[in-house]
């Protein structure tokens, strides 16, 4: 199976650490050697994650912010294309953010568990992740994103944040202090 990220470490005085999450989003297993790789960050390394993923699953998603976000030295996070859905939201999880020209975010709800399970299985799942999803979102996304623009895509509107978009850099700002 192909790897779901690339990460090339760079050792100097201090380690520079870059990180490339390109595929979809999905199994815990497929981040094992990230996370073994993450556990070795220092306060005085260097990480850079570069996301471009059409999304995937939240668990997992979640996992790996959370890791990056916990790291002890600063993330700057660069979003060199397109990135959907919990790529969006993972673009949030540094220090700083850079979405290069031509390329943007796109956030939208929850929708529906990836169609691995039968109609009833998958409605009673999303129901019961909504609650967890809603409060991860919104403190994910806040202040990148207003409380109303969270509203808005927790109700089904997609949302998307352009390189060009005129309010990137006030965003940037508001949420990455």
């Amino acid at each position: 199976m192909p790897k779901k990220f690339e990460c090339i470490v760079t050792p100097t005085t201090c380690s520079t650490y870059d990180i490339c999450i390109w595929d979809n989003i999905d199994g815990f297993e497929d981040y094992d050697d990230l996370v073994k790789h993450l556990n070795k960050v220092t306060k005085d390394d260097n990480v850079c994650l570069r996301v471009a993923t059409s999304g995937g699953r939240c668990d997992v998603g979640f996992m790996l912010i959370d890791r990056f976000g916990g790291l002890p030295c600063p993330v700057e996070v660069v979003v060199p294309y397109p990135t959907y859905s919990m790529g969006a939201l993972m673009a949030l999880c540094g220090d700083w953010l850079t979405i290069e020209d031509g390329s943007y975010l796109m956030f939208h709800d929850y929708s529906g568990g990836g169609g691995r399970a039968k109609g009833n299985e998958t409605l009673k799942a999303t129901e019961a992740y909504c609650e967890v999803f809603t409060h991860r979102f919104n403190t994910i996304c806040q202040p990148f994103l207003t409380k109303k623009e969270c509203d808005s895509v927790l109700h089904g509107k997609d949302l998307y944040i352009k390189w060009n978009d005129p309010t990137l850099e006030a965003r940037i700002k508001r949420h990455f202090k």
